[in-house]
């Protein structure tokens, strides 16, 4: 099978990764594989040595035509799909010119209304692949049949949890000792991904202050020997250092920049925490789900879908709530054993081999229906 992939994104966001993931399987399964970036794009980065990236030079009204001239002769028929919101808008338009050459998959992995609905409604595109059934419940919103969307979940590869570092290893660079509690957070400094209000509710829960829980009949953790760390994970710590020291947090919330060495923090954490105030289904929590970690995360997107057995939910942006959750979870040894043991259940539901699956049948289905077309 011959798959052209298109992303216009010039960074490394989860959606990008995704991308990436899907087109190294297809490769790895022997498909013939193109994937085009932006020249300024950093995906490349993340995999310098793969030899199937083609970069775009010049504006996007010229990567047309670049494109087709990289396309081999027997690239006749071929998948071509777009990944971001420019790509799917370019797509619309080409597969007006190619739809006795190709089959067109828009990729939607985001929860906002597109603000231009037309490159949606325009047959060019062939099919839109949503990763969650929030995403599906958009585009039905604005207007497209049910037989033009199908929802296939986000993966993780086993790499991304394969720690790197023996057992042990981060909690000690930390100064966090083996018995100890990690709530672990993986993210990054935007106010959407709710790290502020994670360090508030892990103080109002284990800070000092927290003492008065005990005696005002709200959820508190009794085993005040057990130590208790968060651990906050691609941010900036200047930027965040100030909110844990005038929380009085000094060397229980500690502040970790971007790394991607994500499997060694996922092996060191205890229960992964995802306060964000509005997501699609995210990347961190599949791979903490996939690694074996009790959740607790606010009930957006496709979260609750996520975790709806393995973790615990929360209203977004109620301090409060998390608070309480992370209590329970520091409270009750045995709910997070059950919670991780339903985590790595479910983790299986999240492997490249189950998403290549349904995406080999989807582009399979797409081109034999080009076959049949005059």
């Amino acid at each position: 099978m011959n798959v052209v992939f298109l992303s216009s994104a010039s960074n490394t966001s989860g959606g990008a990764r995704q991308a990436l993931y899907l087109a190294q399987g297809l490769e790895e399964r022997g498909h013939n594989v193109l994937f085009f970036v932006p020249e300024e794009a950093l995906l490349p980065d993340l995999a310098p040595h793969w030899p199937y990236w083609r970069l775009l030079k010049g504006g996007k009204s010229h990567w047309r035509r670049q494109i087709e001239t990289a396309m081999p002769d027997d690239f006749s028929p071929f998948v071509f799909h777009a990944f971001h919101n420019a790509a799917v808008k370019l797509a619309a338009w080409w597969g007006l010119f190619w739809r006795k050459r190709a089959a067109i998959v828009a990729h939607r992995g985001v929860l906002y209304m597109p603000r231009n609905p037309l490159p949606y409604w325009l047959p060019g595109i062939d099919l839109f692949l949503v990763n969650s059934r929030a995403c599906a419940k958009v585009l039905r919103t604005i207007g497209l049949p049910a037989g033009r969307i199908a929802c296939v979940p986000n993966s993780v590869p086993d790499s991304r949890i394969a720690p790197s570092l023996p057992p042990g290893s981060i909690r000690a660079e930390l100064g966090i000792g083996n018995d100890a509690l990690v709530f672990l957070f993986i993210g990054n400094n935007h106010p959407n991904k709710g790290c502020e209000l994670l360090m508030r509710a892990f103080s109002s829960a284990f800070g000092v202050s927290a003492s008065s829980r005990a005696t005002s009949g709200g959820p508190h953790f009794a085993d005040r020997h057990v130590p208790v760390h968060l651990v906050l994970v691609g941010i900036s710590p200047d930027i965040w250092l100030p909110c844990r020291d005038a929380l009085g947090m000094e060397g229980r919330i500690h502040c970790i920049p971007p790394t991607e060495r994500i499997a060694d923090y996922l092996a060191a954490g205890s229960v992964f925490v995802l306060p964000s105030l509005s997501e699609s289904m995210p990347n961190t929590l599949l791979e903490a789900v996939r690694a074996g970690l009790p959740s607790i995360g606010a009930n957006v997107g496709a979260v609750s879908d996520i975790i709806e057995d393995c973790g615990l939910l929360f209203p977004p942006g109620n301090r409060q709530s998390l608070a309480d959750a992370m209590l329970r979870m520091a409270a009750d040894p045995g709910l997070r054993a059950r919670l991780a043991a339903c985590a790595l259940a479910r983790g299986r539901f999240y492997t490249p081999q189950v998403r290549l699956d349904k995406v080999e049948q989807l582009y399979s289905g797409l081109l034999r229906k080009k076959a049949l077309r005059p």
